[in-house]
């Protein structure tokens, strides 16, 4: 599996020493980043965000954290209209589960009876919030396609 720092500055268009121009780092910190030796800091994640212009990968480097590895699933990386498609039927699909959330949850506790429905509404939550991040982190490739259709049409 590829590198997520490295991923992303090539597909920036970056070389490792144009961007750790820009990063303010040396070459050699970036490249031990890329080669998985050290972890950058969530300042050094952030600003390879905004200078390789791809929010995703700040929920890559979040997801493959220690805690985030307890929280996030990996993202798939469809495209725009499989996303919304797969976030719909997810939303469409769970609306059941609504009514057996609220049943579960009224008296405040889960009951050995109740464990296994609950584990499946978990997993639905779960699919949904990733399904929606994948929606909310096209938000990067439509800005970026905006402004060169805006700037074309100008």
């Amino acid at each position: 599996m590829e590198n997520i720092y490295k991923k992303y500055r090539k597909a920036s268009g970056l070389t490792q020493e144009v961007a750790s121009e820009k990063l303010g780092i040396s070459v050699d910190s970036l490249k031990r980043y890329e080669m998985g030796e050290r972890i950058p800091s969530n300042d050094i994640a952030k600003n390879m965000c905004t200078t390789y212009k791809d929010m995703r990968l700040a929920y890559d480097h979040v997801c493959n954290s220690e805690v985030g590895k307890l929280l996030l699933e990996n993202l798939v990386g469809k495209d725009l209209c499989c996303s919304v498609l797969n976030f719909i039927n997810i939303l469409n699909n769970n609306v059941v589960m609504k009514d057996t959330m609220i049943k579960i949850a009224s008296d405040g506790v889960i009951d050995c009876d109740e464990i296994d429905e609950w584990q499946e509404a978990e997993a639905a939550i779960k699919s949904l919030i990733t399904s929606g991040y994948e929606i909310l982190l096209r938000r990067d490739k439509f800005e970026q396609n905006k402004n060169k259709t805006c700037s074309s049409n100008a």
